[in-house]
């Protein structure tokens, strides 16, 4: 059931992340930094499960301590209910923290890559985001017991992912921003493809 639930809080955050792929995609002043955003959502994902986790083994060490059985009891003092909140609110900020630096070099990288090697990696990061949406298209045809839902499922997956993926290739230029004028790796001629 514990992978379940991790994974569960793993697609949310993917979702998140393509919805705010897609609002970001809406606005040109927001393009360059659609990729970034996106995956600074996805990023939250990895961070709360790994908080989960932490939590978790926190619970059972509790537990086995103050347990009583054969063992001498030690005596544990109990912790404040502030504490959680601490330890949620402390967990916030360090996953926004690796977010953010991980979004920081995302964009960083991407900035100075060839045009040719940019549009390849959107094309296949952006039909990535499509089989988000498949996915979730998928669980909402199998929620309503059509007749050969799996069909219909993996149709809808296939038009997803080669729609995003198409139109990220054609619309890679749209993506990509301003040439960097610091540390540049590729010339202004190699960054706009021509």
């Amino acid at each position: 059931m514990l992978p379940l639930l991790f994974l569960m809080v793993a697609f949310f955050f993917l979702v998140v992340g393509a919805v705010m792929f897609l609002f970001c995609v809406l606005f040109p002043q927001l393009r360059p930094y659609a990729l970034s955003v996106a995956l600074w959502f996805a990023t939250l994902g990895p961070c709360a499960i790994g908080l989960m986790m932490l939590a978790g083994m926190a619970m059972v060490a509790d537990a086995f301590l103050a347990q009583t059985g054969n063992m001498p009891s030690m005596h544990m003092p109990r912790w404040p209910a502030a504490l959680g909140w601490g330890y949620a609110a402390a967990g916030a900020f360090f996953s926004a923290g690796v977010a953010t630096a991980v979004a920081w070099l995302h964009q960083a990288i991407t900035r100075r890559l060839t045009f040719l090697l940019f549009r390849l990696y959107v094309t296949a990061v952006i039909a990535g985001i499509g089989s988000v949406f498949g996915w979730v298209l998928s669980w909402w045809i199998l929620s309503l017991e059509v007749p050969h839902a799996w069909i219909w499922s993996l149709l809808g997956m296939l038009i997803l992912v080669s729609g995003f993926g198409t139109a990220a290739y054609k619309g890679a230029r749209g993506l990509r921003g301003e040439s960097p004028t610091t540390f540049p790796w590729v010339s202004p001629e190699e960054f706009a493809g021509s």
